[in-house]
């Protein structure tokens, strides 16, 4: 059995985001792998509460170093930086006790930021890293003048990316990279990019995660056509005045379909005038945010999910769509690109088109799905389950973590 030393800066039981990472990825390696887990003291008290399955309690130890408390009052980075040095020397004075296989930078999985744990005398793996997922340039007229800013500064430090000295260290001393998104490969030198893996990273799914109880209450105002839906923030990035031009179309041919928005965010009060200035306060219907069992139910009763988002790493709102098999409108582009496929879902290209294009593009994309018979809706809806069960499930993460633990070439 390979044994693997794994840095987690973030590795928390029960969340998302990095700390979920760090603990998801780290209790799927165990399947397989004998796992020494790194990672800051604060997070033992929460690791020590959960019972560990049986089947990998004795195969993963955790273990801890202090990160500084003063040095988190001024920011989480600093921190970041100081506890990475600390838990390498950590690992260093470890690898003379414990013949490693493995020794793998988890988290934190962003590029800019640097790990210290690609100098032990062990074959090195890093990520899964993201730092590529950009909006299209485009698109950035479309957005107020301070998030165009934003959008212009994060992605020129994407491109910059592979020329700063701790971002190549790490890329060209590790055995195997694990990219979130192909677009992030791509952001790696073309004679580094040959060991570059692309993951999902948040996508260790079990069904627990889509369950709701059975009387959990109805909030959809369906119509007595199809049900459209969208769940998630409703921001710049997401692009979702591109549905309003949509749902026109859509109504022309059926005019008994709906559009349900289930989420918030800065940009709704805008969305909310289009869909008023169109005469569509009839179809379209917004929720704002509903717990998570009822936006769960809300899914499973709708028809056709719509995501018009322009960046994305992995999206919680596809996976919901794809456990309960919908037929899926996106853009083929960033963690859309990497969470679907041409069998599961109509991806809409994206790359070489200006706004206009792409919005005529996804109405066109749209009613192509809306004019599907009902078998070929079905079958989408099937190969987006199945996708969602073996590539990003966590029988799909251990598998691939076995296989490139074993199979690294």
């Amino acid at each position: 059995m390979k044994k693997i030393l794994m840095s987690a800066f973030s590795c928390q039981p029960g969340k998302g985001s990095e700390p979920g990472v760090g603990w998801n990825w780290s209790v799927q390696a165990a399947k397989n792998a004998e796992v020494y887990v790194l990672t800051r003291s604060k997070m033992k008290p929460y690791i020590e509460a959960v019972e560990l399955p049986g089947d990998i309690a004795n195969n993963i130890h955790f273990l801890y170093c202090d990160s500084s408390k003063r040095l988190r009052k001024c920011t989480i980075y600093l921190e970041y930086i100081h506890w990475q040095y600390v838990a390498y020397r950590y690992a260093k004075r470890l690898c003379k006790k414990i013949a490693f296989d493995y020794v793998w930078h988890i988290t934190w999985g962003n590029m800019l930021l640097p790990t210290w744990m690609y100098k032990l005398p062990v074959a090195f793996i890093w990520g899964p890293v993201g730092g590529a997922e950009q909006v299209p340039k485009a698109f950035w007229d479309e957005f107020p003048l301070k998030n165009r800013i934003i959008h212009q500064c994060k992605y020129y430090m994407g491109k910059g990316m592979r020329w700063i000295p701790w971002v190549i260290k790490p890329a060209k001393y590790a055995r195997i990279i694990i990219a979130r998104t192909s677009a992030t490969k791509e952001l790696f030198p073309e004679i580094i990019r040959e060991k570059v893996v692309v993951h999902l990273e948040a996508c260790v799914i079990e069904e627990k995660d889509f369950s709701y109880p059975d009387d959990t209450g109805d909030i959809l105002d369906k119509g007595s056509g199809k049900n459209i839906i969208y769940t998630g923030r409703i921001c710049d990035i997401k692009n979702l005045p591109v549905l309003i031009p949509v749902m026109a179309a859509v109504t022309k041919k059926f005019p008994d379909a709906r559009l349900h928005i289930i989420g918030d965010g800065d940009m709704a009060p805008m969305l909310k005038r289009l869909t008023k200035e169109n005469g569509l306060e009839k179809t379209v219907i917004f929720y704002g945010n509903v717990e998570r069992a009822k936006l769960l139910k809300a899914v499973n009763q709708s028809d056709i999910f719509v995501f018009p988002s322009l960046r994305e790493g992995a999206s919680w709102s596809l996976l919901e769509a794809m456990h309960f098999e919908l037929p899926i409108v996106a853009f083929d582009t960033n963690g859309m690109h990497d969470t679907l496929s041409d069998e599961s879902a109509i991806l809409v290209p994206l790359e070489g088109k200006n706004p206009k294009e792409a919005t005529e593009a996804f109405v066109q994309c749209t009613m192509l799905l809306m004019n599907m018979s009902n078998d070929k809706i079905k079958s989408l809806g099937k190969h987006a389950h199945e996708r969602l069960s073996n590539v990003h499930s966590a029988k799909g993460v251990a598998s691939f973590i076995e296989k490139m633990c074993n199979d690294p070439e």
